[in-house]
């Protein structure tokens, strides 16, 4: 009897433990190492970013491709990881992503404690997942559909026409916003809007963006990722509820500082100060060209003589990433091929 009750007991601490699992079935038929990695993503604008210091767990994979990763040491809010896998020629702390075509070798997934999913890759197709399914988890799926949009849009690179991309480009917009307003889990319809270019569309779709950040405040009000996204908002001039006492001091300062100028106006003084300032020779023209930091990063680099592929390889970012940024960053330049941009100079 005794015995009876001390494994019932076993088995009801068995059935009870909390934990993630992860199961299911990669494609082997790249030069793919035998281990599967799941990496975290604790902020927004690391969606992409690759780093070996962001895997939290692993697992070998079976011969028949088959693979199992469990653990219990997930943050209590949910929120998004990669799982990924390596080249075979790579070592272990390799961390590279490859972004589409048969070498897309990374899925998203939203978890934690209690997630447990199973993947089954698409073994018609020769990247490590392809048209994956998800069963066990309806966010998860969520998420799957959403990657559905994305994934495909990195033919951009292909395009030859200025107009045919930016026509592509704001299709995919437009589906990453009608994805993530009729999305029913609010984390994935975040990772839909975050996905978005924010440079280009947060005047234009503000009501969107507006909302996503409402409905984070309001129920998940101490996730890092609502932290991440208020600052975004910042970022780009709205004033959230916890900036107006700052924004109110700040208009104080700017008050005075206009009560100053008006006083350096009186005696003169702004006139020969903004004289002395500004130089007579500046080029009207190159001031309007202003590039974003990856821009900047890309350019430079060119000017290094790296091939796209090395850019990749340096800034941990795709193939057809570097090859959209190169496409923008010759229109802003108003060049038409690399040598031009090597020898584009900003300061002329």
């Amino acid at each position: 009897m005794q015995r009876i009750f001390l494994v019932i007991l076993f088995l009801s601490g068995f059935f009870d433990a909390s934990g993630y699992s992860i199961e299911g079935t990669v494609n082997m038929k790249g030069e793919w190492q035998h281990q599967i990695f799941l990496a975290t993503i604790d902020k927004l604008d690391n969606y992409y970013s690759a780093n070996a210091s962001f895997v939290i767990n692993s697992a070998n994979i079976a011969e028949d491709g088959s693979f199992r990763i469990t653990g219990d040491n997930l943050p209590d809010n949910p929120q998004f990881y990669r799982l990924y896998l390596i080249k075979e020629e790579h070592s272990e702390f390799n961390a590279c992503l490859f972004v589409g075509g048969e070498e897309h070798n990374f899925i998203h997934l939203l978890l934690d404690n209690e997630s447990t999913i199973s993947i089954q890759a698409d073994m018609d197709n020769y990247a490590p997942f392809g048209d994956y399914a998800v069963y066990g988890d309806t966010a998860n799926t969520l998420m799957k559909e959403m990657a559905q949009i994305v994934y495909p849009s990195y033919i951009f690179y292909e395009i030859k026409f200025p107009s045919e991309l930016q026509f592509s480009e704001d299709k995919l917009n437009r589906d990453l916003f009608s994805f993530a307003d009729s999305c029913s889990n609010p984390l994935v319809a975040l990772a839909a809007i975050n996905n978005t270019d924010f440079d280009e569309y947060f005047e234009g779709r503000f009501d969107d963006y507006n909302r996503m950040h409402t409905t984070l405040e309001a129920q998940f009000p101490k996730h890092p990722y609502t932290q991440d996204f208020r600052r975004k908002m910042r970022y780009y001039g709205y004033e959230t509820e916890d900036t107006k006492p700052r924004s109110l001091a700040f208009w104080a300062a700017l008050l005075l500082g206009l009560l100053s100028i008006i006083l350096l106006i009186q005696n003169g003084r702004l006139r020969k100060q903004l004289t002395n300032y500004v130089p007579a020779d500046i080029n009207l023209a190159q001031q309007k060209i202003t590039l974003t930091s990856q821009e900047n990063k890309i350019l430079s680099l060119i000017k290094e003589g790296k091939s796209n592929k090395e850019i990749a390889n340096e800034l941990f970012i795709g193939l057809s990433t570097v090859k959209t940024h190169i496409n923008k960053l010759y229109s802003k330049l108003g060049v038409k091929n690399r040598a031009e941009a090597m020898a584009f100079d900003k300061n002329q």
